[in-house]
C-alpha cells in the first residue's frame, strides 16, 4: 500500500470525524484579504478544492459567493455534507475537477495544496480558471516561537516520513513550471485556536503521517504529545496562517 492510500484510508469513518472536531479554522482577517484581493463578491462563482471537512468551506460561506466543494475522500465528504447542507459537494481531486472548463472566479485550497500532483493539478486548475481568475492556497502553520509547540514539533517531525510537507516547495514550482500562472505572493496573518486540552493533543495526533502510524507507534506518539502540550484546562494553539495567491495568465 503506497503512503497516500494508507493516509487515505487513516481519513476514513473516525478519522474524518477526528479532523472536523480538532482542527482549526481560519482568522477572519485573511478571508477577508482574499476576497478582497481577488475581487470574491456574490456574484464570484468560488471553489473550495481538497475541501475536507469543510473548515475553510465554513469561513468562505459568508462572503455570498457561489460556493462549490469538490473533496475526493468519502469520509471527508460525509461530514462536510453534513455539517454545510447548503453547499453543493462534489466528489473530485485536483487532478480531476468536476466542473466545465472557465467556470470558477477563484480556486481556494486548505492545508492540501503540496498533496497535489505537481504537473497535473495546476493544470487542471487553470482548465476550470476563467482568465485572470484567482489560485489561493493557505495553511495554518504551528507557531514553533513558542517553547511548548517547538516541543510539539520535534515529536510530530519523527513520524514525518517522506510525507509531502508545503515547506519543500514542490507545489510552488509546479505552479512556476506550469506557466499559466502570475508569480505567487505571501501574506500571513496570526491566529489562535482556544481547545480543550484533549482536542489540543488531538489536534496534532489527527496529521496524517500520525494517523497512518501502526497503533502501537501511533499511541506513543500521543502520549508524547500529552507529554508536551500544557496542563491546563483550555489550551491556546499559536498558528501563523500564510495565505499564497496568484492569477491565471489571461
Amino acid at each position: 500500500m503506497t503512503l497516500r492510500e494508507v493516509v487515505t484510508q487513516a481519513w476514513e469513518g473516525e478519522g474524518a470525524e477526528l479532523y472536523e472536531r480538532v482542527r482549526p479554522g481560519y482568522p477572519q482577517s485573511a478571508i477577508d484579504f482574499i476576497a478582497e484581493e481577488l475581487g470574491i463578491g456574490e456574484d464570484s462563482d468560488v471553489l473550495d478544492l481538497a475541501a475536507g471537512t469543510g473548515k475553510l468551506t465554513r469561513a468562505l460561506l459568508p462572503l455570498g459567493c457561489r460556493l462549490t466543494a469538490v473533496e475526493p475522500l468519502t469520509g471527508m465528504r460525509t461530514v462536510l455534507t453534513r455539517e454545510l447542507p447548503e453547499v453543493a459537494v462534489l466528489a473530485g481531486s485536483a487532478e480531476e475537477i468536476p466542473l466545465h472548463d472557465d467556470s470558477i472566479d477563484a480556486v481556494i485550497v486548505g492545508q492540501a495544496f503540496h498533496w497535489f500532483d505537481r504537473e497535473r493539478a495546476p493544470r487542471e486548475i487553470a482548465r476550470v480558471l476563467r482568465p485572470g481568475g484567482g489560485l489561493v492556497a493557505i495553511w495554518n502553520m504551528r507557531d514553533e516561537s513558542v517553547e511548548w509547540m517547538n516541543g510539539v514539533r520535534e515529536i510530530i517531525e519523527r513520524a514525518r516520513g517522506d510525507t509531502p510537507r508545503h515547506r519543500d516547495g514542490e507545489w510552488e514550482r509546479g505552479i512556476e513550471d506550469s506557466c499559466l500562472y502570475a508569480p505567487l505572493e505571501l501574506r500571513t496573518f496570526q491566529h489562535v485556536q482556544e481547545a480543550s486540552r484533549e482536542d489540543a493533543i488531538g489536534a496534532f495526533a489527527s496529521r496524517s503521517y500520525i494517523s497512518a502510524l501502526p497503533e502501537d507507534e501511533r499511541a506513543a506518539h500521543i502520549r508524547q504529545l500529552a507529554a508536551a502540550v500544557p496542563d491546563e484546562e483550555r489550551v491556546a494553539i499559536p498558528y501563523t496562517t500564510e495565505v499564497y495567491w496568484t492569477h491565471r495568465s489571461p
